[in-house]
């Protein structure tokens, strides 16, 4: 009972310091895992993961985008925050007259991240003019045929606390591909600032902690990665708690210093926004 005891322990996406009560989270489910060294039919859960979304069904009238996410936000592949609008601008051209959904393949995307607030799904289907636009109730699993399941426990457990490998056609948990860095974080992501930045996501998207998410993404920024720098800008300026949008600014600036084209392009998109507030209370 040990090693379960202390998965128990380590692999809990609701850690204690998380307000997550209004998502309902209890219980607990154990992924099924393997090791390369030990069997042939173990494979990474990153190429599974791209290969159950490749096999979900699809048609002229459906339009489908498989991603990391949270109740909050959402990421592309390398793990850099995609805003609404970032994902609006990417469907609008796709939608030829034919397509009447979008699919936003991605934990939690459907469920509102509080009382009152509305889902990713309900804010890209705004963002596209009141387009239908649907996400998923919870953690994301996919099967091999690409069919596909919600779950919302409170801990899950696994055996081991390195990269994610699987049996050969065991279902995918979607939020630990991107998950399992956080638990290597301590131990190597000191000296290794793409980790760490990866550790951030993850404690956004499998354990769904902002405030940890954005300590690490400020860490790494410090260290040298440029999305870590962009995604901690885009989380405060979200926040827009006092001091969040001259720390944002900072970060921007960090970003692009890093040699960062979206940060460029953030950063003068947010001062044309400030000049034209500081005018605007001037002409009145």
């Amino acid at each position: 009972m040990k090693p379960i005891l202390l998965a128990l322990c380590l692999f809990s996406p609701a850690a204690l310091a998380c307000d997550t009560s209004h998502l309902g989270l209890s219980g607990s489910l154990k992924v099924e895992t393997c090791s390369p060294q030990e069997s042939s039919d173990c494979i990474n859960a990153a190429q599974a993961l791209y290969e159950y979304s490749e096999a979900i069904a699809d048609s002229d009238a459906l339009f489908t985008i498989a991603l990391q996410a949270n109740p909050w936000r959402m990421y592309d592949g390398q793990m850099r925050i995609l805003t609404v609008e970032d994902l609006a601008d990417t469907i609008r051209p796709q939608l030829d007259g034919k397509v009447e959904r979008v699919e936003l393949i991605g934990s939690w995307t459907g469920v509102s991240p509080a009382p009152g607030v509305p889902s990713l799904a309900e804010r890209v289907s705004k963002a596209l003019g009141g387009f239908p636009v649907t996400g998923e109730d919870g953690f994301l699993w996919l099967s091999q045929d690409g069919t596909r399941r919600t779950t919302r426990q409170a801990f899950t457990l696994r055996e081991g606390a390195g990269a994610y490998f699987l049996p050969k056609n065991a279902d995918v948990f979607s939020p630990l591909v991107a998950g399992w860095p956080a638990f290597v974080q301590e131990r190597v992501g000191s000296d290794d600032p793409e980790l760490m930045m990866l550790a951030a996501a993850a404690w956004d998207v499998f354990f769904l902690c902002p405030d940890k998410a954005l300590a690490s993404f400020e860490q790494a920024a410090a260290m040298g990665n440029a999305i870590a720098a962009y995604n901690a800008a885009t989380m405060r300026l979200e926040r827009d708690a006092d001091g969040d949008r001259d720390a944002a600014i900072k970060l921007l600036e960090r970003g692009v210093e890093l040699g960062d084209d979206r940060s460029r392009s953030r950063l003068k998109a947010e001062r044309a926004g400030e000049r034209s507030v500081r005018m605007g209370k001037a002409s009145s």
